[in-house]
């Protein structure tokens, strides 16, 4: 029995037992999410310890069978070890329709509950459509103006991601992306980008990318920016540096869009231009050069703008017209005057381009004081009284200078000698000059107790006067008599103060006897010695001159073959010396006779008024043949024998001659020279 007891007790436990290890159905494996390109092959993992039920696989909670072949679904196996467990899904070439929510269950049974896998969502890829920018090759902007650009790629899965790009640069910025249902779990992927160009996208290009993780490699597709703008205007001047009196030229260049437009019928620029000249028009100055002549100091920064016009709108650019001329005087000061210790500024201001280089100087001084517009002395005094000079530099231009006059106020000066002279029983004048600013308010002499600023006061009269450089007090004594040779105390008072001076006068010395004689024999000596030196200059002249006259004698030879006395003495130049070595032998002379010109030949009459013979020269003196360009002398010079003859008495000879010869006109008369 007890036995019996036993044998029950553990056929139960048995069954407790076995009721147990059924409930320990669980997966060993669950499989977990993943994504596939379509048509590619994939395996959802599922194992399960202490299989009890039934194990299936789940799509989008719809069962797909229990048989392993999974038949209707040809594409769809569950693999795997039985025995261990293993039901893993195998999913063949797969498709958009295979995209979905997948689970692994087992079944519950009498004993044991059914059991489920987590999801596993299988996601399949597909490519988009290669993208478009909906603009097309070409986008026309303005510049300034915002321009949004489309980017798509349609039916994708997922939808594809843009990027954009300008000219090989990611843009980051002024994109908005947003995907729409294309249906069939595709999506379209848009991509919106606000373009803000400027002028110098114009040409560049705009890239639009797309990738997708079905895609081995991104695609892309480009557009070329056109950017229309206003003229980008540039004005240049040639020379940049103008020189006063010359001309330049202002060239207006211009990069615009549109601009030149090219056609079968040619091309034409479409900018219009217009120069204006400190805002005021140019009348009929519409190119795009200007051309400006005789160009004066007065265009110096003068504003030159051109206006460039095309259909998007008018834009300007100006320029400052440098022109290169010298120093020219803005202002200055004149005259500063100043008191003593307080401070003093000249002022001295030039134009001139390029900027004039200034420089102050004191006039009688070299020394460079300051450069600049401004001349300033802290404190002064009276040794900076005078007249200053500042010179304006224009490197290539010259150079210029103008006055200042430093006037500094102290207490009087007087710049009269303390020594001055008189000679008794004549008017003796004794000077006090007071020579500072400012003007003396009184000026007074004083001797032997009495004061005297003007008036008289017995033999004596103080009168006052401006002179040039001060005020001039003339203390004048009548009859100087010997007491009167003394001292005589100048004071001179101004606003500033006062200052005196002691002026002696003295006995004018005569000057001594020997002193006058000595004079009177310098002066005689030497006018003796410049007579002597002219008389030896003209001498050594005159035997010079002698010596080099080649002489010859004129002979008159009459119709009957009688020869004259000569009448005078002929000096021959030769213009080729050496010729005239060969033509003229050395004395003594050998009687040659040659034709030459007869002054009272009526041909040589043509040649002086009233047929005259040439102007007679004192002896030595030589005169012109002015038919054969010879020179000839007096000859009674060299020959001693023939009497001297006179002006008047040669012209009266020569008249007479003529007269008789004029009636024989046939036998006109030849000169012969015999040397």
């Amino acid at each position: 029995m007890r036995l019996l007891s036993t044998i029950v007790a553990c056929l139960a436990l048995a069954g407790l037992v076995a009721r147990g290890s059924a409930q320990d159905q669980s997966f060993r494996e669950e499989p977990d999410s993943v994504a596939v390109r379509q048509g590619e092959t994939v395996t959802l993992t599922c194992a399960i310890d202490n299989v009890a039920g039934i194990v299936q696989w789940t799509k989008d909670n719809f069962a797909l069978g229990s048989d392993r072949a999974l038949p209707g679904y040809p594409r769809f196996t569950i693999t795997g070890d039985v025995n261990r467990g293993q039901y893993n899904l195998l999913v063949q070439d797969t498709l958009l329709e295979d995209d979905g929510t997948y689970q692994c269950q087992a079944s519950p049974t009498e004993n044991q509950q059914g059991i489920r896998s987590q999801n596993a969502q299988l996601t399949i890829y597909l490519p988009p459509d290669n993208p478009v920018i909906e603009e097309g090759s070409s986008v026309s902007v303005i510049a300034g103006q915002p321009k949004n650009v489309t980017c798509r790629a349609d039916n994708g899965k997922p939808a594809a991601t843009l990027t954009w790009w300008k000219d090989g640069q990611e843009i980051t910025e002024g994109i908005t992306y947003i995907t729409e249902d294309a249906g069939e779990k595709r999506k379209n992927g848009v991509s919106i980008l606000t373009l803000n160009p400027s002028v110098d996208d114009h040409g560049k290009v705009l890239t639009c990318q797309s990738s997708n993780p079905a895609m081995d490699a991104n695609k892309e597709t480009t557009t070329q920016l056109n950017v229309e703008h206003t003229p980008v205007v540039v004005v240049q001047s040639d020379p940049p540096l103008v020189e006063e009196g010359s001309s330049v030229s202002l060239s207006c260049e211009s990069r615009a869009n549109p601009g030149e437009v090219r056609s079968s019928s040619g091309s034409r620029n479409d900018v219009n231009y217009q120069w204006k000249k400190n805002g005021v028009v140019l009348a009929g100055e519409n190119g795009q050069v200007l051309r400006l002549n005789n160009v004066r100091r007065e265009d110096n920064l003068q504003v030159f703008t051109c206006d460039a016009t095309n259909a998007v709108g008018t834009n300007s650019a100006n320029i400052t017209l440098s022109v290169q001329y010298g120093p020219e005087p803005l202002k200055t000061t004149g005259q500063v005057i100043v008191d003593r210790g307080t401070s003093a500024t000249l002022v001295c201001k030039w134009s001139g381009n390029p900027s004039p280089t200034i420089m102050w100087t004191k006039k009688g001084s070299s020394s460079v004081l300051g450069t600049g517009d401004t001349l300033t002395f802290p404190i002064v005094d009276q040794s900076h009284s005078g007249t200053y000079q500042c010179t304006a530099v224009v490197p290539g231009s010259g150079e210029d200078s103008r006055e200042v006059v430093l006037v500094v106020n102290g207490p009087p000066i007087i710049s009269s000698f303390e020594v001055q002279y008189a000679s008794s029983g004549d008017e003796g004048q004794i000077e006090c000059l007071s020579s500072n600013s400012p003007p003396p308010s009184r000026m007074a002499w004083t001797w032997n107790g009495i004061m005297l600023d003007t008036g008289t006061e017995g033999r004596f009269t103080a009168e006052q006067r401006d002179v040039h450089g001060g005020r001039l007090s003339v203390l004048t004594v009548s009859k100087v008599q010997a007491g009167d040779f003394a001292e005589y105390n100048c004071t001179v008072w101004n606003r500033l103060g006062l200052t005196s001076k002691i002026i002696t006068l003295r006995q004018k010395e005569p000057l001594p006897l020997a002193a006058i004689v000595g004079g009177a024999v310098a002066g005689l000596v030497l006018i003796l010695v410049i007579v002597l030196l002219v008389f030896v200059f003209c001498h050594r002249r005159r035997k010079k001159q002698g010596a080099s006259n080649e002489s010859i004698t004129r002979l008159e030879v009459r119709a009957d073959g009688q020869e004259t006395p000569p009448k005078e003495k002929v000096e021959i130049i030769h213009r080729d010396h050496e010729a005239a070595k060969d033509k003229v032998p050395p004395p003594p002379p050998q009687r040659k006779y040659y034709i030459t010109a007869d002054y009272d030949d009526r041909d040589y009459s043509s040649k002086t008024s009233l047929g005259a013979p040439p102007p007679w020269t004192p002896p030595g003196g030589t005169y012109q043949d002015y038919k054969n360009g010879n020179l000839y002398s007096n000859p009674y010079n060299n020959y001693s024998s023939y009497p001297a003859v006179s002006e008047h008495s040669y012209e009266r000879a020569s008249i007479a001659s003529r007269a008789s010869r004029a009636s024989e006109a046939q036998k006109k008369p030849r000169m012969m020279t015999h040397v």
